[in-house]
């Protein structure tokens, strides 16, 4: 995919693109085990990520922000409301906690999606090859889990959410759990890995800075019931560094914008 970066340092190739992802009116509510009492998670949620469009959504704890995640992904349902994914395939997803099976190699929880397809050893192979290279993982093809730290089994969670090609990849605050340096470590690495591959990403995450970062645009939620109260863009040229744009006062005053917004959020 074109990658070329426009004037505003916008992708022109997502700008431009059909929508990938559109949320309308979007309720989900959690009942109690009678049925009867309702938690109200989020209410009137209204979005749209266009293909090749990396989109974060911040907000606060418990605003209903990985629930919206968790429906895109299928794993929940909605109360009322639309949600269309213009894919011929599933999303992809990475949790917040790597997901790696503790008896497999780096090759294989690589290869498991593939393997319950039934995908042929040989084919196997030259597609787990290529995503071990690149995540920075070949090395460690034959390793455990066990010998791994933190941040690399994230990389093998999201080398295995690449392995069949998804068009859209949804990340659930997957960097949230590592120390700061190793944060932004994974973050120039998944900003190299998706401007290779244009992958439609929605990510969730509790840090503005990080947000800013990664993103095309930066979605804002308020306190539960969470609906989005903000759609900013971020102007950032690509390909970034994620050292050198926090030498930008552009950087720091989108931080003061989004916190404003999160401050100033009413309660529901």
């Amino acid at each position: 995919m074109n990658m070329a970066v426009s004037q505003t340092g916008r992708n022109p190739v997502a700008a431009n693109a059909a929508a990938a992802i559109e949320v309308r009116h979007l309720v989900k509510a959690f009942y109690d085990a009678s049925g009867d009492r309702i938690t109200l998670a989020a209410t009137d949620v209204n979005f749209t990520v266009k293909r090749g469009e990396f989109v974060c959504i911040v907000g606060p704890s418990g605003c209903g922000k990985t629930t919206v995640l968790r429906i895109l992904a299928g794993l929940e349902q909605k109360l009322s409301g639309e949600v269309r994914i213009d894919s011929t395939t599933p999303p992809a997803m990475v949790f917040q906690e790597a997901s790696v099976l503790p008896w497999l190699t780096v090759a294989q929880n690589v290869a498991f999606p593939l393997s319950l397809r039934g995908v042929s050893a040989e084919k196997q192979r030259g597609r787990v090859n290529e995503l071990l290279e690149l995540t920075g993982l070949t090395e460690f093809a034959s390793a455990y889990p066990h010998q791994l730290s933190g941040g690399m089994k994230q990389r093998v969670s999201v080398a295995r959410s690449l392995v069949d090609d998804r068009d859209v990849l949804l990340m659930d605050e997957p960097f949230g759990a590592l120390d700061e340096q190793t944060r932004l470590t994974l973050q120039q690495e998944l900003l190299g890995i998706w401007e290779r591959t244009g992958k439609t990403v929605v990510f969730i995450t509790h840090s503005v800075d990080e947000a800013l970062t990664l993103a095309d645009r930066v979605l804002v939620m308020s306190p539960r019931p969470g609906t989005i109260v903000a759609d900013l863009a971020v102007p950032f040229e690509r390909p970034r560094d994620v050292v050198e744009m926090r030498r930008d006062k552009r950087f720091w005053d989108l931080t003061y914008e989004v916190w404003r917004l999160l401050a100033a959020s009413p309660e529901h």
